[in-house]
C-alpha cells in the first residue's frame, strides 16, 4: 500500500472515503487542525495563474491537515491505552508523536510556500504581509490584512520623511560634471581622448599638430631660436 499509495496517489473513491470518514472530523481542541485561507484581499488582487497556484497548494495543505487529525485521534486512544503501564504502547505513541509534528511542520512549509508565490506577484511594498513578523492564522495573511497594509503606507510615509535629502552641487563643473550614472570617474582613456597636451598622433590633434608643421621658414626659424607655438 506504501509504495502503491506514495508513488500514484489514491484513487478517486478511496480519496472521497477517507475524506468522509468520522475519524477525518477534527478534534473540539485542536483549532490549528483546519485549513489555511488566501485572504479575499489578496487573492483577488491575484493574476489567474497566482490564483491557481494557491488553490493546489491549499488543497496539499487539506490532505495534510486530515492526515494530521486521524492521527491526532488515534493517538487519544493509544495515549489513554499507554497510561495502563504498557510500556510498548508507550513508545509507539513518541513514535507516532514524531510523525504528527512533521505534519504539523510539513503544513507550515506548504503555507510559506503559498506566501512566496504570492510575494512574487503582488506590489514590493506590502511585501511585508509575507513576512515571518505577520502571525498566520487560518488566514494566509493574518486575520487584519487591511490593518497590516495600512501600517505599511504609514512607515513608508515616515521613512521618506526621515530619510535625509541628497546635497545639490554648488559648482557649475564640479566632479559630479565628470562622473557616470554609477557616481564613478569614467575610464582614464575616455579623458585622455580630450586632454588638450595628448602626446597622441590621431585624431583632432594630429591635424593640429601638422598644420604646425607646414608653416613657412619664418616659424621654423622662430622655433629655433627658443620660440613656443603654443603660446
Amino acid at each position: 500500500m506504501v509504495n502503491h499509495v506514495f508513488a500514484h496517489g489514491l484513487r478517486e473513491e478511496e480519496y472521497k472515503e477517507i475524506l468522509e470518514d468520522a475519524a477525518a472530523k477534527r478534534p473540539d481542541n485542536c483549532r490549528a487542525l483546519v485549513p489555511v485561507d488566501c485572504n479575499l484581499q489578496v487573492l483577488d488582487a491575484l493574476k489567474p495563474d497566482a490564483k491557481k497556484a494557491d488553490f493546489r497548494l491549499k488543497d496539499v495543505g487539506k490532505d495534510i491537515i486530515t492526515a494530521a487529525t486521524i492521527l491526532t485521534k488515534s493517538l487519544i486512544v493509544l495515549d489513554k491505552i499507554a497510561q495502563t503501564s504498557q510500556p510498548d504502547v508507550a513508545e509507539e505513541v513518541g513514535m507516532l508523536n514524531g510523525a504528527l509534528a512533521l505534519l504539523g511542520h510539513a503544513n507550515h512549509k506548504n503555507n510559506l510556500a503559498r506566501q512566496f508565490i504570492i510575494k512574487r506577484e503582488i506590489n514590493h511594498k506590502y511585501a511585508y504581509l509575507c513576512s515571518d513578523k505577520v502571525p498566520m492564522t487560518h488566514l494566509l495573511f493574518g486575520d487584519d490584512v487591511s490593518l497590516s497594509a495600512k501600517n505599511i503606507e504609514e512607515s513608508e510615509k515616515l521613512r521618506s520623511k526621515i530619510a535625509p535629502r541628497k546635497p545639490l552641487s554648488t559648482s557649475k563643473f564640479g566632479p559630479g560634471k565628470f562622473r557616470g550614472s554609477s557616481g564613478r570617474l569614467p575610464y582614464r582613456g575616455f579623458m585622455a581622448r580630450f586632454h588638450p597636451y595628448s602626446r597622441r598622433t590621431h585624431g583632432p590633434q594630429s591635424e593640429h599638430r601638422q598644420s604646425f608643421s607646414q608653416q613657412g621658414p619664418e616659424t621654423k626659424n622662430s622655433r629655433g631660436r627658443g620660440h613656443n607655438p603654443w603660446q
